[in-house]
């Protein structure tokens, strides 16, 4: 595409914003690099422990030959510097308003863009950079709109859908009377997106009929205060940055039969791919989606005890505090102060709020702490609950093949596993909804590690020397730790293992020495915020708590250590150790200092879960 944008109505541009120090930025703000590398601060703690990752965080979201940057820090000298090149300074992307979204006549604008994925990279940048408006982006048909479910802001239209084939646009763009802007007319930050270059804007002819009012760009039906109609352009062919906008004569009855014969090909031709797509009552169609229903789509699921996350295709990415609660009723809500827009979840006999909701709404919580967590109702629930996250973020989702984890000591437990997932389950939100589990694998929880390491986004075998290799794996969860050991992709029993000891432990004492000293009692999740941010506001006052974590770190680093040297002695048998899960870079530094070749994985919260989504993508996984 045109690498020269040109900014539509009031959209910001970043060429007159200043280069600052990367360390301080917070986390969330998206910047680029002086090597026109977007990135996003994804870790902004005291001490130096502040990160970056190219955006979007996902690698198969990233198009062309370029090969996906690395995570980067933010501080020169500090210990994440070690491990990762630094980046200490970036322009940062404006944060947008809801006005600043809209046209010049503040309506919504249209824009083509060459591929759904680049449009959909498009919103979803957009709703990033416009997160304190409460707009998501979202897809309706075959557009992607970013909106608030009743107005829309932004458009964003493609020529070819994620499977190639031509959404016969043009014909479309004629039929509802738009006059679209082509993307590169667009804000100038989504020349950062990455794939942008990659592939060009294709020429495309829209017909606008003479003697019926015509939608400009900035004008959309979906708003409810839509401007009035505005007259017909000129009868005079036009190009818009390559699109041929060609005026023709409408005609008295509806079917067009004196269309030009060259529009006849581009609204025939897309008709018989799209049926590979929908789902017509012709039986010939019928048979296919038979054929194709046991490839059903492939759900990653780590049900931890402090968060349940999951990963799937298409950049599904998602994760929620793993506590469940009483539906209670929220009795004032508006537009301003949130309360109903979640809804609770009805399934079966039970009735309940889950993640941030049941945290914040329920009078009484229920979390999994043990070995029993397979047989206890909360874990169930929370499974329920990923299906309704999934639901919410693809709601033609009905076949699934789940793969999940468990910890190393809890691994027996599989078959109960199995036997809770698989299966039709039925539930309510705000709608009634019905997924079948279709097949469920269970592997050793950090193995998904290894797998992020091991192999590609398609689940083919990448790296090597891993492969062939002998490696070792700390897993710091929540609760547990877990230890495990592949030989050339062989599972080693007696070398691995696991210690009730977790990154709850730094929260328990940060909880009680705040309830000790200033008589707060917070939550886990409260207290784990604090930990991250490594203060807390006391009468709003900061005050640092880093005298109060830095001792209950070096004690679990201590007895991780520990159970290290117990498995493995001083591990120079072992190639490589990785170092994962959510506590895994507050402890990395320790255990480095002992095992040299230790190595922190990038992104380590979601190694586990995106490494078994890999997996998952083998053709052997759920074959019965």
């Amino acid at each position: 595409m045109n690498d020269q944008p040109r900014p539509a109505g009031r959209s910001h541009t970043n060429h007159d914003r200043e280069t600052v120090s990367t360390a301080t930025l917070p986390e969330g703000t998206l910047f680029v690099s002086p090597d026109d590398v977007l990135y996003q601060v994804v870790m902004a703690g005291s001490a130096g422990f502040r990160k970056a990752e190219p955006w979007p965080w996902l690698a198969h979201n990233w198009d062309g030959d370029a090969e996906r940057p690395q995570a980067v820090a933010l501080v020169p000298g500090s210990l994440l510097a070690r491990n990762y090149s630094v980046v200490s300074e970036g322009t940062p992307l404006p944060a947008i308003d809801r006005p600043g979204l809209l046209g010049p006549d503040g309506q919504p604008v249209h824009f083509v863009f060459p591929t759904e994925h680049i449009a959909k990279l498009a919103a979803q940048l957009d709703e990033t950079l416009a997160r304190q408006t409460g707009l998501e982006a979202r897809k309706e048909g075959r557009r992607w709109v970013l909106g608030d479910g009743r107005h829309s802001f932004r458009i964003y239209l493609y020529q070819r859908d994620t499977l190639g084939i031509d959404t016969g646009l043009a014909d479309r763009l004629a039929e509802e009377q738009i006059k679209p802007l082509p993307c590169h007319q667009g804000p100038s930050y989504w020349r950062y997106i990455p794939g942008w270059s990659a592939t060009p804007l294709a020429p495309i002819e829209i017909t606008i009929p003479l003697s019926e009012p015509i939608v400009e760009a900035g004008g959309t039906e979906e708003t409810d205060d839509a401007p009035e109609p505005v007259a017909a352009a000129p009868a005079v062919p036009r190009a818009v940055h390559g699109m041929a906008l060609q005026p023709i004569t409408k005609v008295a009855s509806e079917s067009r039969v004196d269309q030009p014969e060259a529009e006849e090909p581009q609204v025939e031709k897309p008709k018989p791919k799209r049926v590979k797509r929908a789902e017509p009552a012709a039986p010939a169609a019928r048979k296919v989606s038979k054929t194709r229903r046991p490839s059903a789509m492939i759900l990653s699921i780590d049900i931890g005890y402090g968060y349940t996350k999951g990963v799937g295709p298409d950049n599904l990415h998602f994760s929620f505090p793993s506590v469940v609660g009483t539906a209670e009723e929220i009795h004032f809500a508006t537009d301003l102060i949130g309360g109903s827009e979640e809804h609770a979840v009805q399934y079966g006999d039970w009735r309940f709020f889950y993640g941030n909701q049941a945290v914040l709404q329920s009078r009484i919580q229920s979390a999994i702490f043990d070995r029993s967590r397979v047989h206890d109702d909360t874990y169930k629930m929370l499974f329920v609950a990923t299906l309704v996250e999934l639901a919410k973020l693809v709601p033609e989702a009905e076949h699934l093949n789940v793969i999940t984890g468990l910890p190393v000591a809890f691994f027996g437990d599989r078959p109960n596993v199995v036997k809770s997932f698989e299966g039709v389950h039925r539930f309510t939100t705000d709608r009634t909804t019905k997924i079948s589990v279709e097949s469920v694998f269970v592997a050793p929880q950090p193995f998904g590690s290894l797998f992020r390491e091991l192999l590609s986004e398609r689940g083919k075998i990448a790296n090597g020397d891993m492969e062939r290799g002998r490696v070792g794996i700390i897993d710091v969860g929540t609760y547990t730790t877990d230890f495990i050991v592949s030989d050339e992709l062989r599972y080693v029993q007696r070398a691995s293992g696991s210690i009730s000891i977790g990154w709850s432990k730094v929260i328990t004492q940060l909880q009680m020495a705040l309830g000790d000293q200033y008589t707060l009692e917070l939550t886990p999740h409260e207290a784990d915020r604090v930990v991250q941010d490594r203060e807390i506001r006391i009468r709003g006052e900061p005050i640092s708590l880093q005298s109060l974590i830095d001792p209950a770190v070096a004690e679990m680093q201590a007895a991780v250590i520990a159970r290290a040297r117990d498995l493995w002695g001083s591990a120079l048998g072992l190639d490589m150790i990785l170092v994962s899960g959510g506590g895994g870079p507050h402890l990395y530094d320790g255990i480095r200092q002992i095992y040299p070749h230790a190595r922190l994985v990038d992104d380590a919260f979601w190694a586990n879960v995106e490494g078994l989504y890999r997996f998952g993508q083998r053709p052997a996984t759920f074959e019965k």
